[in-house]
């Protein structure tokens, strides 16, 4: 029997934080930056996809701190 592994998407200025048995994956990485993080002890993984911020978004009360 395959054991089916489960793909985690991780979207644009956003964050996922998996066990050992799901895979991450992010697209559009572009000029944005990706940051992954492993935890050994504890087998998980994550994964930031980090968005380049506008500065009129300061501006704004609602901030996206992925952003």
């Amino acid at each position: 029997m395959t054991k089916m592994t489960q793909m985690v998407k991780v979207g644009i200025a956003d964050l996922k934080v998996t066990k050992c048995s799901e895979k991450l994956r992010t697209s559009g990485l572009g000029s944005c930056v990706g940051i992954v993080l492993y935890d050994e002890f504890h087998k998980a993984a994550g994964m930031a996809h980090i968005m380049l911020p506008d500065s009129s978004l300061a501006r704004k009360g609602d901030i996206n701190r992925f952003k």
